[in-house]
């Protein structure tokens, strides 16, 4: 006689009437909805949550790193705070030596000694206190040191390290050996905290990060780009082989951009600019609209073929197309319209699948270019507000791979990005790396729009799998009726590989077995909790009718929803 035990992981709808927050962590959660509580807007309180949350996931994101943020206020004003980090002005397209032989994480021509994603060369000048210190200016009512002062706390008293943590902890030990500072920081006699059956928790506490914390809140971000900071972090990098100077620091300014918008079934889609996965993502959509997904239902196999298909084609656009578009000359307009998606579905064969490559040519140059579609792993974060007025916001950063480039600047306390492993290493490519040029970025979100109010906004940690979760997690709330926090939990594929398709094992077996027979090279993939096999997501709606604000997490995780 045998027994099984099953164990159903779920987490519950959060519900509020005034505001509600999502993010990667409870604490981050709670000090977003306290700065509510004192009057702040949404943009406030995705700022706090964002400092705060690169304290408490300092693997992940923080003042080290780089970003986006989307703001859809109630009013109609719509922007995107592009944060996102620029090459060194010494940077060049043969910086890097390649090895001709392995492939890099994010599918690119592997580096020797891997410099483009562990060390001082791995490194862009990071952009993330000056883009939230411009949010805050521009878009909020709090000052920053009040924005900030949840994050000092955080470094200075530390934080308890979960049993997710924990976990993670223990699978990146090899990484943070690379960087003797990183090492002191977050290993205890060169092993990964852990929580302990009957012990307290062991804190990670950060007191050189916290002092540099106050510098920025005291002077703003010239207390991070100028000066004695800004002087240690070019310093040290040096001092390693970087190339990165204070100059680049003094220089680096984020910007103000229109996002892309697309329409669909009714809403208003808004979406990150051209060098983001916004770009893809209104591909698909544009695709989709075509195909009455409604009608074939959720997750069936005919459902997910057409999301197949559509992201294939609007992947393979990406990597043909997408690069900096200070430094490329493309058709945006065109990837992105209506038309151009039309043309696109038009190719596709039902009950088939199918290898596309890249479209039209729409660039002068006519070059196609193919890179490889191996998977990258994804350190990065996501948050998503709405208050009590209806402004909405999400928020997207990271550090690149989990610790970053590995390097943790001495006597300030900033871990520091590896986000120079997002150019193609090859030159002469529209992603290839040049001075001060930012490269292609895998993050993504979506804030919809219905009737000009503000209804949904979702985003997700998880490298290039971002993308496809985005895109359906939309789907599952606009077209499916799903609440967001069954969004979060919905089994998800991922099709960003040409050559699999990534299903979660919770989509049936005679589901997967109907792909396998259209032809598509179906890969199981068991959902868990630690590597995840897909983005992480979370979300926000509003109720257009009540007025009443919903919220959802992953919950393979320890992240939340929760409102006033």
């Amino acid at each position: 006689m045998t027994s099984e035990t099953t164990l159903q992981i779920s987490r519950d709808l959060a519900r509020s009437k005034n505001a509600m927050v999502a993010a990667k962590h409870p604490w981050a959660v709670r000090a977003a909805l306290d700065i509510l509580d004192k009057g702040g807007n949404a943009v406030d309180a995705a700022a706090t949550a964002a400092f705060a949350i690169g304290v408490l996931e300092p693997w992940m994101s923080g003042i080290g790193g780089v970003g986006f943020m989307t703001i859809q206020m109630a009013g109609g004003e719509r922007v995107v705070i592009d944060y996102f980090g620029r090459a060194p002005q010494a940077a060049r397209s043969d910086m890097f030596e390649l090895t001709g032989e392995e492939r890099s994480v994010v599918g690119f021509g592997g580096v020797k000694d891997q410099a483009n994603a562990y060390g001082p060369l791995s490194c862009v000048v990071p952009g993330m206190v000056a883009g939230l210190a411009l949010a805050v200016e521009r878009y909020g009512n709090r000052d920053l040191a009040e924005v900030i002062a949840p994050a000092i706390i955080f470094a200075d008293e530390g934080f308890e390290v979960d049993w997710y943590n924990g976990m993670l902890l223990s699978s990146q030990q090899k990484t943070m050996t690379r960087n003797p500072e990183t090492e002191r920081i977050f290993l205890t006699n060169g092993t990964p905290p852990a929580p302990l059956f009957g012990a307290p928790a062991p804190r990670i506490r950060q007191p050189e990060l916290a002092g540099t914390l106050r510098k920025i809140a005291e002077q703003g971000p010239d207390g991070f780009y100028k000066g004695d900071v800004a002087e240690r972090i070019a310093d040290h990098l040096q001092s390693l082989g970087g190339i990165m100077t204070a100059d680049d620091l003094a220089r680096f300014e984020p910007t103000v951009v229109d996002p892309i918008v697309v329409d669909y079934q009714g809403y208003e889609l808004v979406l990150l600019p051209y060098q983001g996965g916004g770009i893809t993502l209104a591909e698909s959509f544009n695709i989709l609209e075509g195909l009455d997904i409604r009608t074939t239902g959720f997750n069936t196999a005919t459902t997910l073929h057409h999301i197949t298909e559509a992201s294939r084609r609007a992947f393979a656009d990406r990597f043909a197309y997408v690069g900096d578009p200070d430094h490329v000359d493309i058709n945006w307009e065109r990837l992105a319209s209506k038309e151009y998606g039309n043309q696109r579905r038009d190719e596709i064969t039902p009950q088939r699948a199918s290898q596309p490559g890249p479209g039209e040519d729409i660039v002068g140059t006519g070059i196609k270019q193919k890179v490889s579609v191996q998977m990258d792993g994804g350190c990065t974060t996501h948050l998503s507000v709405v208050d009590k007025d209806g402004n909405m916001v999400s928020v997207t950063q990271t550090l690149t791979l989990i610790f970053g480039s590995a390097v943790t600047v001495p006597g300030v306390g900033v871990l520091m990005n590896d986000t120079m492993n997002l150019f193609e290493p090859i030159p002469g490519r529209f992603n290839s790396i040049a001075p001060w040029k930012r490269p292609a970025s895998n993050m993504a979100h979506v804030i919809a729009v219905k009737d000009g109010q503000p209804v949904l906004a979702v985003g997700a940690p998880g490298g290039r799998r971002i993308i496809d979760t985005c895109l359906q997690m939309t789907l599952d709330v606009l077209d499916f009726d799903l609440d967001i926090q069954l969004a979060c939990a919905a089994p998800l594929i991922d099709a960003s590989s040409a050559e699999e398709l990534l299903v979660d094992t919770r989509i049936g077996q005679r589901t997967r077995d109907k792909l396998r027979e259209m032809g598509h090279r179906v890969v199981d993939a068991e959902v868990t909790f630690a590597p995840r096999a897909f983005a992480s997501p979370t979300g926000v709606t509003v109720d257009p009718d009540t007025g009443l604000r919903y919220g959802g997490a992953d919950p393979f995780g320890i992240g939340i929803a929760a409102g006033r």
